[in-house]
């Protein structure tokens, strides 16, 4: 039978928070230069602010990060003074400079060796609610994925059944053949469960109490991603 192995992205192949504190900083610096005073004016709190306000006008898209930071960007920058059109310009060269900066991820031990053994003997894809690209150099992963499926891309963030039904129609599987691995107890464990696909919940941290109380229970548990492998194997019978 075949099956298809889905992951999860960050905090799963890799820890996102220093991820996104490096890309804050190089943004602070890019408007900077460009704006001088924009980064007081505008800090990271500020910012967060801004986006809150957003998530609650716009609340259909509090999932999309990528167009959550374009919105962000487009209003601080004609608070700060530029014409509309300037700024929405800036706006979307500030967001492709900050995509950059978001891809360089530092990989979780053992994440290539589990990734070439597991894909001699499965297809492997990507479901994320982030806004990471597997498929660029600077992730280096590219070449062990059939495909992606990105929540900012596709409309839809897990736990939705939507983003795991276009993971397993692309693949021409049923959800009993996927098993997905990640580390959220809500996104990864119970939107995997909920449409019938297994589910391998990464607990890097040993962490008890947040799925307990969620009731999300996982097929698998691992601690490390070297016990992947047999996890997988165990599952996939």
């Amino acid at each position: 039978m075949s099956v298809l192995i889905t992951f999860d992205l960050d905090n799963t192949l890799w820890d996102v928070a220093p991820v996104i504190t490096r890309a804050e900083y190089a943004m602070e610096s890019w408007f900077e230069e460009r704006f001088p005073g924009y980064s007081q004016q505008f800090s990271f709190s500020v910012q967060e602010s801004i986006k809150q306000r957003i998530i609650d006008e716009n609340p259909e898209i509090a999932f999309n990060l990528t167009e959550l930071r374009l919105r962000v960007y487009k209003t601080s920058l004609r608070k700060f003074g530029l014409p509309t059109e300037e700024a929405d310009l800036m706006a979307k060269a500030a967001l492709a400079h900050f995509c950059e900066w978001r891809q360089r991820v530092d990989l979780f031990p053992h994440v290539v060796d589990v990734l070439e053994e597991l894909n001699q003997d499965y297809d492997l894809a990507v479901i994320t609610n982030g806004n990471a690209d597997v498929f660029h150099p600077y992730v280096g992963l590219g070449q062990y994925f059939d495909f992606a499926i990105r929540a900012d891309q596709v409309g839809a963030a897990k736990p939705s059944a939507d983003v795991f039904s276009m993971a397993a129609k692309k693949a021409g599987l049923d959800f009993s053949q996927i098993i997905h691995v990640g580390d959220h107890p809500i996104d990864d464990v119970l939107g995997a469960t909920n449409v019938g696909a297994k589910s391998i919940w990464f607990n890097r941290h040993g962490a008890r109490r947040w799925a307990d109380e969620w009731g999300a229970r996982s097929n698998a548990e691992v601690h490390s991603l070297l016990e992947l492998p047999s996890a997988i194997s165990s599952l996939a019978l």
